[in-house]
């Protein structure tokens, strides 16, 4: 399995929020065939830039991350 840069997948992971809206890092990680620390770096990076914000999901057994583009 070839390595992508992880400029590629911020890309990825930035036109994906742009057009689903608000999703987990999960779902980022699959849609984009990535692995979910690999989504999670790029998300943090995006979120220092200022780029997606982060919300918690609903109480479930298990913490969920969701994340959207911050407008502007």
């Amino acid at each position: 399995m070839v390595r992508k840069p992880i400029t590629e997948i911020i890309e990825e992971v930035r036109n994906l929020l742009e057009k689903e809206g608000e999703l987990s890092i999960r779902q980022i990680s699959l849609k984009t065939k990535s692995q979910w620390r690999t989504v999670e770096k790029a998300l943090d990076t995006l979120k220092t830039l200022d780029v997606v914000k982060e919300r918690k999901g609903e109480e479930t057994k298990r913490v969920e991350r969701l994340f959207s583009l911050v407008k502007n």
